[in-house]
């Protein structure tokens, strides 16, 4: 869905029109459900914040600035409940799940057994990283946002981010060399 389209949507939920809030929900629900499960690692969990989120897409529909994209500003409030949820838990490491797809049922079991074993390689290297590096990773590459819109949904300078995106390449990097070739 287009910024364009998102705003309208916005503009009818904050004038309460059912209608284009499951329009928004159906849009972009799954995606943010994603973002978060990444985040807080407990799909029941996931599935509460995403409510949240909606929840406040409703109330605050009618705040929207228009400063920045209406995904952008989705995906901020997104990642304020998770970060409050991890808060909350005292989580320390959360894996980002979907960055390796699951094995096809056209492999064979020693494809589909490899592509799970890197799967876990990946994920207890993701798991190494904070939560701060793991959640500028995921919006990088998987949800795809630029780094000044990732500043505006973590409420931290560009600079930040780019630190932060440096910094959680290389220990990712280190990770999966060190898993790879242990001592």
């Amino acid at each position: 869905m287009s910024d364009p389209d998102d705003r309208r949507l916005l503009e009818r939920i904050a004038a309460r029109d059912r209608v284009a809030f499951e329009t928004f929900f159906v849009a972009h629900g799954a995606g943010v459900r994603r973002f978060v499960r990444d985040l807080v690692r407990d799909d029941g969990l996931a599935e509460e914040l995403t409510s949240d989120v909606m929840v406040e897409v409703w109330r605050g529909a009618g705040k929207f600035g228009g400063r920045s994209r209406v995904r952008t500003w989705l995906f901020g409030i997104a990642h304020h409940k998770a970060v409050d949820a991890l808060r909350r838990r005292r989580a320390l490491t959360v894996p980002l799940d979907d960055l390796l797809a699951v094995a096809s049922d056209a492999e064979g079991p020693e494809d589909a057994a490899l592509r799970m074993a890197e799967r876990r390689h990946l994920e207890a290297a993701l798991a190494s990283l904070s939560a701060e590096h793991r959640a500028v990773l995921e919006l990088t590459f998987v949800a795809g946002f630029s780094q000044r819109e990732i500043a505006e949904i973590v409420s931290c300078p560009v600079a930040t981010v780019k630190t932060r995106a440096f910094y959680a390449k290389a220990r990712l990097r280190d990770a999966l060399a060190t898993a790879e070739h242990p001592s």
